[in-house]
């Protein structure tokens, strides 16, 4: 990195405490300061990672007003995402936000605009897209190896206990989560799927709690797409499938088919390359850390050596919301610096973090329509 990136976090909860953990090991990033409306939290994330001496605020007003800030996380709930953000952006600070973006395509493309008046950066976490496999559909799509696509869908079968959902009092509201299975633990998939194959032009869902009584929002979640392209798809996406299982994303067309189940699962093509067989060894479906070990066999991963992070997931995340490698955090927080610093937009800007929530806004909206037919905007 040619430049510094001095960071501010805001919010230490579950994911925020994650990016105090990845943040000092991303190359060029420097963490200055948390934020969190219960300093207490903050300073247990700190000293939980090493960092008992970073300084904790209890508003993002106080933090800015003192630090000299690069670049502020937002990690506060989903739906309080809009306040910080704009708040940063106004104080001229480049921002990162977890996902989603923001719960509502209005306040959404209000803080777009922000930014882009005021002249800063702004980045979206989708850190599944630094998946190999995930990212080995995309570049297969790229190519135009599918032909033309027939059919593509993501799968979410996940599990999440009932307290997971009184824990915090925002998860499984309207307000702070946006929705359910499908805005809070799927919006990956979502994105994932968009990115390999292409814009959603409409969907047609049907969801609602199955399972968990006590949540307002859905915990299923099942839809029919259009592609712009003219293929066909399915989302899927719940919190009610014990014990919970890893994401699968499939793309399949004339010339071949492809897989992603915590790995590489299927990778098949008319036109078949010798790198092919090599990729679905190397990048085989097992658990993280064994991953992790055949990819220094294979040449190594200087940045996940450097990070010094170990994934330990077999789910991903099915099984609970702490089933989770922090390598990917690391190459997406990598990746947005590396951006930043060529003076370029990342990978997921502003504009496409925004693509995944329009097509789970239209599917909320066909679900509360009974299945009608929704264009995403």
């Amino acid at each position: 990195m040619a430049k510094e990136w001095r960071f501010g976090i805001v919010g230490t909860g579950t994911v925020g405490e994650w990016h105090v953990r990845v943040t000092p090991k991303v190359p060029g990033a420097t963490l200055v300061a948390l934020c969190d409306v219960v300093p207490d939290k903050a300073h247990k994330a700190a000293e939980k990672n090493g960092l008992a001496g970073v300084p904790v605020y209890d508003s993002i007003e106080a933090m800015l007003a003192k630090e000299d800030l690069d670049v502020v996380t937002v990690c506060t709930p989903s739906g309080n995402h809009l306040e910080p953000l704009l708040t940063a952006i106004k104080a001229g600070k480049n921002v990162i936000s977890e996902k989603p973006l923001e719960i509502k395509l209005d306040r959404l493309d209000q803080i777009v605009e922000a930014a882009k008046a005021k002249g800063v950066k702004l980045a979206g976490i989708f850190q599944n897209r630094w998946n190999e496999a995930n990212r080995a559909l995309r570049d297969a799509a790229q190519e135009g190896r599918f032909g033309r696509i027939a059919w593509a869908g993501s799968f979410t079968p996940w599990h999440r206990t009932d307290q997971y959902y009184r824990d915090g009092g925002w998860r499984g509201t309207w307000k702070l989560d946006g929705g359910g299975a499908i805005m809070n633990q799927s919006v990956h998939a979502v994105d994932l799927l968009q990115w390999i194959v292409g814009p959603v032009k409409s969907v047609s869902a049907y969801a609602s709690s199955r399972i968990h009584a006590e949540i307002e929002v859905e915990d299923t979640l099942s839809a029919s797409l259009e592609f712009a392209n003219g293929g066909y798809g399915t989302i899927m996406g719940t919190t009610a499938m014990y014990p919970g299982q890893a994401v699968r994303i499939e793309v399949g067309g004339e010339d071949g088919t492809g897989v992603s189940e915590n790995g590489l699962k299927v990778f098949k093509f008319r036109d078949e390359r010798p790198g092919d067989q090599a990729l679905l060894e190397q990048f085989a479906p097992q658990p993280s850390d064994i991953w992790k070990e055949r990819l220094t066999k294979a040449g190594g991963d200087p940045l996940l050596e450097q990070l010094g992070l170990k994934g330990k997931a077999s789910t991903a995340g099915g099984a609970s919301a702490t089933d989770v490698g922090l390598d990917l955090h690391g190459k997406n927080l990598d990746a947005i610096l590396r951006s930043w610093d060529a003076g370029q937009e990342a990978e997921t800007a502003g504009p496409e973090a925004r693509k995944a929530v329009a097509i789970i806004v239209a599917m909320y909206e066909s679900a509360r329509k009974g299945g009608m037919p929704i264009r995403v905007e």
